[in-house]
């Protein structure tokens, strides 16, 4: 969690801007655990939900990069 803080971006005053750099990096952090248990996991249930949530979170980054892009953020 301390390392997710600290990689937080700072905040520029536009609540949008923010939140879409904010997400960014709490979805970063995400995609970093669930790689944690496809490499360290054993159940397999929670492998799945790992690969999952990695596609998913992958995606909104895609989502939000275009978007930052677009504002030029």
């Amino acid at each position: 969690m301390t390392k997710m803080m600290e990689a937080m971006p700072k905040f520029t005053g536009d609540a949008d801007i923010d939140f879409m750099k904010q997400m960014r990096t709490h979805h970063e952090a995400a995609i970093d655990m669930a790689k944690v248990v496809l490499a360290n996991g054993k159940n397999a249930d929670t492998k799945k939900l790992a690969q999952k949530i990695i596609a998913a979170q992958e995606k909104e980054i895609a989502t939000i990069d275009a978007w930052l892009k677009k504002k030029g953020a």
